[in-house]
Parts: C-alpha cells; structure tokens; sequence
C-alpha cells in the first residue's frame, strides 16, 4: 500500500508543478515544469511497479528495489531543490515555486523510505 501512496503523492505534486505557472501567478501550464512531470511520473510508475511485486510475493525484491530507487530519486532531487531555494534566498521570488515542490518530493518520499528500511532491517533480525 505504500508504494501506491507514495506513486499517487509523486503523480499530485506533479501535476501541480505543471499547473500553476509562478511567473505569471495565474493557474495555467508551466513550461519550466515539463521536467519536474517527467521525472515524478516516472518515478510514480517506478513506485507502483515496487507495489505491485510487492503485493504478489516479491517482497524482497519490491523493498530493495524501493529503497534504491528512493534513493536515487532524493540524490536526485537533493541538488536542484538546493539551487531553487538559493535562487529564491538570493531575491528571485519565481524560484520559490519550483523550490517548495521538488522539497515535497523529498519530504513525500522520506516516510517510505524510512518504511522500507524498517521492514528490511526486521526481516535480517528475524533470520
């Protein structure tokens, strides 16, 4: 269940990013979000291919895979939510769009990764 949460929380915040247009302030397509789509779809499609490997026994793989691919995706994140928000410190006030969305990604994607690793770190004890 997880992973679906987690693919359908990437595919809003998403979709939000491409729908509300900073430069203008008006709802409306955002071209410069096109990548911020691109990259939460597929790492939403990612996650709901975790979920369901996991919901039909392959929970192993389905938990090593999330933890690496949530990995990727913070390192990922990491550096271009750093440099939206040193944009916006630095007075740019159109950067502080970009900025809150991808740290939602990275904010949305902590609990499941937290989960996974709790889980695998149960699984090694319970040997």
């Amino acid at each position: 269940m997880r992973f679906f949460l987690h693919a359908a929380f990437l595919l809003g915040i998403g979709i939000i990013s491409v729908a509300y247009n900073p430069h203008t302030g008006a709802l409306g397509f955002n071209p410069d979000a096109k990548s911020g789509l691109i990259v939460t779809a597929a790492f939403a499609l990612i996650s709901f291919f975790w979920g369901y490997l996991y919901r039909h026994k392959s929970r192993r793989l389905a938990l090593t895979g999330g933890l690496i691919t949530t990995l990727l995706l913070f390192l990922g994140t990491m550096p271009r939510a750093i440099g939206a928000w040193r944009g916006f410190s630095s007075g740019d006030p159109s950067h502080w769009f970009a900025a809150t969305t991808i740290s939602l990604v990275i904010l949305g994607s902590i609990p499941l990764f937290v989960s996974i690793w709790l889980e695998m770190r149960h699984a090694i004890k319970t040997r």
